[in-house]
C-alpha cells in the first residue's frame, strides 16, 4: 500500500514538473546553485575546523606561546616561539606535563644526494619526543628512537623518493648543508590542515644549543603533551608564577611585562594571536555566506511554490470533496517538495564537483572533497535534505492543503493578501542579504585595494629575493660586487631576514638624556650597508652607512666597537627627540652600543593590520638571511634573471639557484583579505542572480494574475511603458525597502572588520548607493521582461472569454 501510494506521489509530482517547467526549473536550478555554495564553503569550514585535531592525544598538546610588552607598548606582542629552556623546565618541573619537544625551524636548507642539490624549505629540527607527542604514520623506523642520536634524520615519503626513489633511505646517508645525516626513519607527509608542516625532521640534539637551556632568547616553538585534557588552566596558573620568579629582576628594574601562554594546539590555528594562521572571523563570514545563500535558495523555492497555489485549487477541491483529508493532502504536497529538492541536492552535489577546481583556483584556496570519503558527510547531506523539505516545502504543503473546497470550486479563489504580503517579505529578505553581500564586497575590495597600493615607505617592487643563510658574509659581497655594473641590476644589498618576517625582539636600554631604567621595545634588523638606497627609504636627516661605520660595528674589541644605528622618525619622537636632534644620539640596543647616523622617514615592515613601529637598522656582518636584487626599471625580467643565475651559479656552484619576488611575500601577508574578498565577488553576484531568478518568477506569475486587468487598461487606451510601470513599481519599492534594511546592518560588519586594520579607509555613501543601484538594475532587468511580454500581449485573448 505504501509503495503504491509513493508511486502515485512520484508521478504527481513529476507531473507537475513538467507541466511548470519555467518554474519547475528556476526553483530547483536556483536552489541546486544555493546547495553548491553551501557545500563548497562548507567543507572549507569543516577543513579549517579540523586543523590538527588527527592526533592521537590531540586534546592533550599544548603549544607554548610568549608575549612580552614594554613600558613604552601600548599592547602586548605576541610570538609563537620561546626560550630553548622552556620545554624542558616545563617537563621536569611540572607534573601535568607528560613529555615536552622543542622544533627549530632554520628555514631553506641546501640537500644533497647523488646528482641531486636542491633547496628544501620545510626541514626543521626536533626533540626526540617530537614523533611520540604528535602522531604521523610511519613507513620505517621506531617513532620512540628515531631522534634519539645526533645527526639523525627522518624523511617523508615524497622526499625519500625524491632523493632515494625506490630505494629504502634508512640506515643511508644524505648531505644537509653539506654535513652528513643519517636516516633512521621514513613517515607520511603531515595533512594540510596542520600548523605544523615539514619534509624532514633533524635531530635537536645536533645544534650546539640543546645543551643550553637560555632564557633570554626565543627561537623554538615549544609543544607539551599533557597528562590529562584538563590540566590545562592548572598548569598556566604554575607557569604564571615560574615566569614572574624568571623574569622577576627585569619586570622590577624595566617595567618589563613577560608571558608564557599554554594554548590547546587544536585551537591555535584560528584563535592564536601568536601563532594563529587563520581567523575564526573570516570563518563566521564564509560561513554567513553559505546560510545567507542557502536561505535565499529557500525562499525562491517557497515563493515559486506557493505562488503556483491558484492553478491547483480545482484540482485540490475535487480531492477534497473525494473525501481526501488535509493530512493526506499536506502529505502529497510535502512529498513534491521533497522530490524537488532531492533533484536539487543531487544536481548541487554534481555542480560542487565540477565547480571546485575553478573554485580553488579563483579564490586561491585549497578545498579537498576529503569529506566525501566519510559517512558523516553524507549524514549530514541527508539531514540538509530533510531541513529544505520540512523548511522549504513544508509552508507551501500548509497553505495548499489549506484551501476550503467551497471556495475553491466556486472558482474564487486567488492568492490570499496575506500570502501576497508574505511572498513581498520574503523578496526584501532576498534583496536585503543580496545588497548586504554587495555592500560588504564593495568595502572589502577597496580596502584590499588600499593596502595593497598604499605607500609603506619601502619599496618592494622588482626586488629579486635569494636565500643566504648558508653562505659566509664574504661569499655574498663577492656576489654583489659580481653583479653590480650587469645589465638590468639597480642595486644589491642582504639583511638578517626578509622584511617581512621581521618581528620585534630588540630594546634599546640606554640613550642620551634617559633614565637608567628606560627601555624602548623596537623592531630591528641587521642590515648590509646598501639596504637603504635599494628600497628607496627615506631619510630626513643624516646620511646612508658608510664603510668606515661597517668596520667600526664589526671590530672584534668589546671596546672600541661603535655601532652606527639608523632609526626611524617614530623611534626618534618616542625617546623624545626631534629628527635632527637625533644625529649623533649614543644608544644602547641589547648590548649594542653606538650612534645614531641618520632618521629614516617611518616606514612599515610589517602587515598594515598593524601601526608603523620603532624601527632600528644596524650593520652587523656577522650572518646575512636573505639577499635582495633591485632590477632596474624597463629591463627585461627574464634576461636579467638569467644574469643573476649564471652569476650565482659561477659563485655558489654548492648552493641551488632559487628566487622569489619580494613583492609576493607582501601578497601573502593579505591571503585571508584576498581570499575573502574573491569570495564575496563570487557569492555576491551568484546571490543576486539567485534572488533574481526568483524574482523573474514571481514576476512571471505576477504578470499572469493580472493578465485580465493588463487587458482591460489596454482596451481602456494605457501604454505598454505605463502598464509595464505599474507591474515594476511594486518589485522596485522592494528593493529600495531591502537597501534602507540592508545598509546600517553592511555598515555595522564592515566597521567592525576594518578595525581589524591599523590602516583603513573610510566607509562612504557612495558604496551603498552603487550597491543598491546595482540590485535595482538587475531587479528591473528581471521584472522588466516580464512585464513587456505581458504589456505587448493582445488584450483579446485575455478578454476573449468574459
Amino acid at each position: 500500500m505504501l509503495t503504491i501510494m509513493i508511486k502515485n506521489y512520484l508521478k504527481i509530482a513529476w507531473r507537475n514538473l513538467w507541466k511548470n517547467k519555467t518554474t519547475a526549473s528556476i526553483s530547483i536550478v536556483g536552489l541546486a546553485v544555493g546547495i553548491t555554495c553551501f557545500i563548497l564553503l562548507g567543507t572549507y569550514l569543516l577543513n579549517e575546523l579540523r586543523f590538527d585535531r588527527f592526533h592521537r592525544y590531540a586534546d592533550r598538546i599544548a603549544l607554548v606561546t610568549a608575549g612580552y610588552k614594554s613600558p613604552d607598548d601600548a599592547e602586548m606582542r605576541y610570538m609563537g616561539v620561546t626560550p630553548t629552556a622552556v620545554g624542558p623546565t616545563l617537563s621536569n618541573q611540572f607534573p601535568e606535563v607528560e613529555k615536552a619537544t622543542r622544533i627549530y625551524n632554520r628555514g631553506t636548507l641546501t640537500v644533497r644526494h647523488g646528482d641531486q642539490l636542491l633547496n628544501e624549505n620545510n626541514i626543521i629540527y626536533a626533540d626526540s619526543a617530537f614523533f611520540e607527542i604528535l602522531t604521523y604514520p610511519f613507513v620505517a623506523g621506531d617513532p620512540h628512537t628515531v631522534l634519539n642520536q645526533p645527526q639523525s634524520v627522518v624523511l617523508t615519503v615524497p622526499m625519500a623518493k625524491k632523493y632515494f626513489g625506490d630505494e629504502n633511505p634508512v640506515g643511508q646517508s644524505i648531505l644537509i648543508d653539506e654535513k652528513p645525516w643519517q636516516v633512521t626513519g621514513v613517515v607520511q607527509p603531515p595533512p594540510a590542515y596542520t600548523q605544523l608542516s615539514f619534509s624532514a625532521v633533524l635531530a635537536y640534539t645536533t645544534l650546539e644549543r640543546s645543551r643550553n637551556l637560555i632564557w633570554h632568547s626565543a627561537n623554538d616553538i615549544t609543544l607539551l603533551l599533557l597528562k590529562s585534557p584538563i590540566d590545562f588552566g592548572p598548569l598556566q596558573q604554575q607557569v604564571d608564577a615560574l615566569v614572574q620568579q624568571q623574569f622577576a629582576e627585569s619586570i622590577k628594574s624595566g617595567g618589563y611585562y613577560y608571558q608564557l601562554n599554554i594554548e590547546k594546539l587544536t585551537e591555535v590555528h584560528l584563535y592564536s594571536k601568536a601563532a594563529g594562521t587563520g581567523n575564526i572571523a573570516y570563518l563566521y563570514i564564509l560561513g554567513g555566506i553559505a546560510i545567507g545563500l542557502l536561505l535565499i535558495a529557500c525562499i525562491n523555492f517557497t515563493n515559486l511554490v506557493t505562488a503556483q497555489s491558484a492553478e491547483r485549487a480545482q484540482e485540490i477541491g475535487v480531492k477534497k470533496v473525494l473525501g481526501a483529508e488535509r493530512g493526506l493532502l499536506f502529505r502529497q504536497f510535502l512529498f513534491e517538495s521533497a522530490f524537488a529538492v532531492f533533484l536539487a541536492i543531487i544536481l548541487g552535489l554534481a555542480l560542487a564537483l565540477f565547480a571546485l577546481p575553478l573554485f580553488n583556483r579563483y579564490v586561491g584556496m585549497d578545498i579537498s572533497m576529503v569529506h566525501w570519503n566519510d559517512i558523516r558527510f553524507y549524514v549530514g547531506i541527508a539531514t540538509l535534505f530533510i531541513l529544505i523539505s520540512l523548511v522549504a516545502g513544508g509552508w507551501p504543503a500548509f497553505v495548499l492543503s489549506a484551501f476550503k473546497p467551497v471556495t475553491v470550486l466556486k472558482g474564487k479563489i486567488t492568492n490570499t493578501r496575506s500570502g501576497w504580503k508574505l511572498r513581498k517579505g520574503l523578496v526584501v529578505f532576498q534583496f536585503c542579504i543580496s545588497i548586504l553581500f554587495v555592500v560588504c564586497t564593495v568595502i572589502a575590495g577597496s580596502q584590499l585595494h588600499y593596502i595593497q597600493t598604499k605607500d609603506t615607505g619601502l619599496n618592494r617592487s622588482q626586488v629579486v629575493v635569494l636565500d643566504g643563510s648558508s653562505l659566509p658574509v664574504k661569499t655574498i659581497e663577492t656576489f654583489k660586487n659580481e653583479l653590480l655594473g650587469k645589465t638590468g641590476i639597480q642595486g644589491v644589498t642582504a639583511s638578517y631576514d626578509s622584511p617581512v618576517n621581521v618581528k620585534g625582539g630588540y630594546t634599546i636600554m640606554g640613550a642620551d638624556g634617559k633614565e637608567s631604567n628606560f627601555a624602548l621595545s623596537v623592531t630591528a634588523i641587521p642590515v648590509e650597508k646598501d639596504f637603504v638606497p635599494v628600497f628607496d627609504i627615506q631619510l630626513l636627516t643624516g646620511s646612508n652607512l658608510t664603510d668606515a661605520d661597517i668596520a667600526r660595528s664589526n671590530l672584534d674589541d668589546d671596546n672600541t666597537r661603535e655601532y652606527a644605528f639608523i632609526i626611524n622618525e617614530l623611534a626618534a619622537q618616542t625617546m623624545g627627540w626631534s629628527a635632527e636632534e637625533a644625529i649623533g644620539k649614543w644608544i644602547n640596543m641589547n648590548g649594542r652600543e653606538g650612534r645614531v647616523k641618520a632618521v629614516a622617514a617611518n616606514f612599515n615592515f610589517a602587515s598594515l593590520h598593524e601601526e608603523v613601529k620603532p624601527i632600528v637598522l644596524f650593520p652587523e656582518y656577522n650572518w646575512f638571511g636573505k639577499l635582495f636584487i633591485k632590477t632596474a626599471d624597463g629591463a627585461s625580467i627574464t634576461h636579467t634573471l638569467r644574469t643573476i643565475e649564471s652569476t650565482w651559479k659561477a659563485v655558489n656552484p654548492n648552493k641551488p639557484f632559487d628566487f622569489h619576488f619580494l613583492d609576493q611575500e607582501y601578497e601573502a601577508l593579505y591571503k585571508q583579505e584576498a581570499q575573502t574578498a574573491s569570495v564575496l565577488n563570487i557569492f555576491s553576484l551568484i546571490t543576486v542572480l539567485v534572488a533574481a531568478m526568483g524574482l523573474f518568477g514571481l514576476a512571471a506569475f505576477t504578470a499572469q494574475q493580472r493578465v485580465k486587468e493588463i487587458g482591460i487598461r489596454k482596451v481602456l487606451g494605457a501604454s505598454v511603458i505605463g502598464i509595464v510601470r505599474m507591474l515594476s513599481a511594486d518589485f522596485v519599492k522592494l528593493v529600495f525597502i531591502a537597501a534602507i534594511i540592508a545598509s546600517p546592518i553592511a555598515w555595522w560588519m564592515m566597521n567592525t572588520w576594518l578595525a581589524d586594520f591599523a590602516y583603513r579607509i573610510q566607509i562612504e555613501w557612495w558604496m551603498f548607493g552603487l550597491a543598491a543601484l546595482f540590485a535595482l538594475v538587475v531587479a528591473l532587468l528581471t521584472v522588466s521582461s516580464q512585464a513587456i511580454k505581458a504589456a505587448v500581449a493582445n488584450p483579446v485573448d485575455s478578454l476573449r472569454d468574459e
